[in-house]
């Protein structure tokens, strides 16, 4: 999501400066037309000036649930991104904030969740989101709620890449629905939502897939087998609690104000998925 969102600011010509824990995250940067402060979130101190003088910032940093995740996990990973989120609050106080957050904190509902839904009963992946979504609360704030996000990281490309190992099993009967959105259309709705007032905003694709659709989609590229099955139950033994619950709910999402603004997703689904699975991607060890 960082590079999609790097490259649009860049395309605006825009000054952009972001943050990087690593040689490799600031090689990227830099590559993207950017400028890496050598720093993270929690350590905002180290670029607290730059923050002060910006005029937008955008946090994406979300800390990275690699599976297995256990539900308790997910809680103390949550009291961090609180931590982080409101360390930035601080320092970008009355600046347009735009937050990138995720849709599993709707959890599940039988009609597709929008804006401003209430969470009945919020998934354990959800919580470092909802935690930062907190932490950041004000009055210039736009929180930006997306789905399982296509694009070459996050839970999706972990899924193709359990595919081709043949690690990945379809938790619970697949029937589920996967909403999804492409990365550089998660990006342009955080574009959006930044001229838009502050609040809450959904964004995903207008076709919801359901689980067993997107990994038969996956499967029509060569060298991705069919999976088997896994109550999920069993699955949480392999992928943790959390992550097996986030793959086996039934999710839906749409998109809400940002639509009536004029934003709407450009890229389907299934060309992304596809497109995910037949690019090069690392394989683990």
């Amino acid at each position: 999501m960082g590079q999609a969102l790097l490259a649009r600011l860049r395309e605006e010509g825009l000054r952009v400066l972001a943050t990087a824990r690593t040689r490799e995250a600031a090689a990227a940067v830099v590559a993207a037309g950017a400028e890496p402060l050598h720093t993270d979130v929690a350590n905002i101190g180290a670029w607290a000036r730059e923050a002060e003088a910006a005029d937008a910032v955008f946090h994406l940093a979300l800390p990275r649930l690699d599976p297995p995740v256990r539900r308790l996990a997910a809680r103390r990973r949550a009291r961090g991104a609180a931590a982080a989120a409101a360390a930035l609050a601080e320092v970008a106080a009355g600046r347009p904030t735009v937050m990138l957050s995720s849709a599993l904190v709707y959890g599940e509902t039988a009609a597709p969740a929008a804006d401003d839904d209430p969470a009945p009963a919020r998934l354990a992946l959800a919580r470092p989101a909802a935690a930062a979504e907190g932490a950041l609360a004000g009055p210039a704030l736009r929180v930006v709620r997306v789905p399982w996000v296509v694009g070459p990281g996050g839970l999706l490309r972990d899924v193709v890449v359990g595919l081709r190992v043949r690690r990945y099993r379809m938790v619970g009967g697949g029937g589920n629905r996967w909403p999804l959105i492409a990365d550089d259309d998660a990006a342009a709705a955080l574009l959006a939502a930044l001229d838009a007032p502050p609040g809450v905003y959904s964004a995903a694709c207008a076709e919801i897939p359901t689980q067993e659709e997107v990994v038969g989609a996956i499967c029509t590229v060569p060298g991705h087998r069919h999976p088997d099955r896994l109550p999920p139950a069993l699955a949480a033994l392999v992928m943790g609690g959390a992550v097996s619950e986030a793959l086996g709910a039934d999710l839906a999402v749409r998109t809400g104000r940002l639509g009536d603004l004029g934003w709407s997703p450009r890229r389907g689904w299934r060309d992304e998925v596809l497109r995910l699975a037949e690019g090069p991607l690392p394989l683990p060890a």
